[in-house]
């Protein structure tokens, strides 16, 4: 009789367990179940997806002679987007001298036009400073959109930032198996051969036809992202649930109790931005942690100094002065109690084959959470905190006699 208690005591946790995962699914992206192998697509987001930012080569872009508006810390925030692509740049003065390619932080989303860390080095300089960064870029879509944007003549130095992150989504192929949700971020890839020479995976949505037949893309795209095993299908909700909780009982359970906490706040009419954005704030620490035990895996670090000295082979090439720009999140320093954070090291031996600034000993030095906005996506720099990039690409530039 006791066996029989036990199985409807544990079918009845899995009736549970299911009800809870699908119900919070609806609003949770980051709970993926069975369901998200083959996710359909928003029709309406696909087309403004289609008609805002899509590219065939880079995935996504920034389209030119484009304004886009997002929730600021201090109210909204309004960007322009250039003919050429930058973003507008209202203290450029002098021919320009600079050109930067890389991610929302180079990007430098949360801050005004006027307030980047491109817009504040024109005004210390004198000289113009391009803004080519793009949201959620790799370092790999940064080099070629570097490779494929042309440049005046009067550039001298090529900049490459992005934040350590970036060590993952170098690996990724569909950003679905590294961000969940992320559905429409197909982008290219680079991969190492058997020689250990990079090879380009193409972006698979070379057209927007190729949304419309998600299921004959994935098959490829899954054997070629990293994520897929690694992440995606490690944490996925699949029948039965319970034996998919215990793989990784501590995230699920955290992840389901944040989730449980905020609906209950919201019932009683109490709830808060850190009630609110707990739950997301715990995907944030496991992505961070996740990015930083890559930098301990020899396969991983090689792609990515692979495609580093991509950039400053491209560099030289076409006369400019390459140089790396490392800029970490709010999480990278809050989660790293040691003296270095663990991808330091990795960008220090690259110091020996080309110019590095790592910001993160920089920004360790001072009250570093004044140099970040509290934002949902981890916290990108504040005025300040781009202040900080620009006095330090200045000091570089004087060093290099580039002024």
């Amino acid at each position: 009789m006791i066996f029989i208690y036990i199985a409807i005591g544990v079918i009845a946790l899995e009736l549970i367990l299911q009800g809870l995962v699908r119900s919070f699914r609806k609003q949770f992206q980051w709970l993926i179940t069975e369901k998200d192998d083959t996710p359909e697509l928003d029709k309406n987001g696909l087309q403004k997806f289609f008609n805002s930012s899509y590219d065939p080569h880079l995935g996504w872009v920034r389209r030119p002679n484009t304004t886009g508006k997002e929730k600021g810390q201090k109210g909204e925030i309004t960007f322009y987007v250039d003919k050429r692509g930058a973003r507008k740049n209202p203290h450029h003065t002098g021919s320009p001298l600079v050109a930067a390619f890389g991610d929302s932080y180079t990007f430098a989303r949360q801050v005004e036009d006027d307030e980047t860390w491109e817009a504040q080095l024109s005004e210390q300089i004198g000289r113009d400073v391009l803004n080519f960064g793009v949201g959620n870029y790799g370092a790999d879509q940064g080099v070629l959109r570097y490779e494929k944007t042309d440049l005046p003549d009067e550039i001298k130095v090529a900049i490459l930032g992005f934040v350590p992150e970036t060590i993952c989504r170098v690996h990724s192929y569909w950003k679905h198996y590294l961000e969940f949700g992320n559905t429409f971020a197909f982008k290219p890839r680079f991969h190492l051969d058997g020689n250990g020479e990079l090879q380009l995976l193409e972006n698979p949505m070379k057209t927007p036809g190729h949304f419309d037949r998600l299921d004959e893309v994935i098959p490829e795209v899954s054997k070629n992202d990293v994520f897929y095993q690694r992440k995606f299908r490690s944490v996925q909700f699949r029948p039965p649930y319970l034996v998919s909780f215990f793989q990784h009982p501590g995230r699920h359970f955290s992840l389901l109790s944040a989730l449980i906490k905020r609906e209950f706040y919201r019932g009683a009419g109490k709830s808060n931005p850190r009630i609110e954005n707990l739950p997301f704030r715990l995907i944030m620490k496991y992505n961070t942690l996740g990015s930083h035990r890559m930098y301990g895996e020899p396969s991983s670090k090689e792609l990515l100094q692979k495609i580093i000295h991509r950039f400053k082979d491209k560099a030289v090439e076409r006369g400019h002065i390459p140089l790396i720009l490392v800029m970490p999140q709010l999480l990278d320093l809050e989660l790293t109690d040691e003296q270095k954070t663990p991808y330091q090291p990795f960008y220090e031996k690259l110091e020996g084959d080309l110019d590095v600034i790592d910001m993160t000993g920089i920004f360790k030095q001072k009250e570093y959470r004044t140099l970040y906005i509290d934002d949902q996506y981890g916290g990108h720099l504040s005025v300040e905190g781009n202040r900080l990039v620009a006095e330090e690409i200045k000091t570089w530039l004087k060093k290099n006699n580039l002024l």
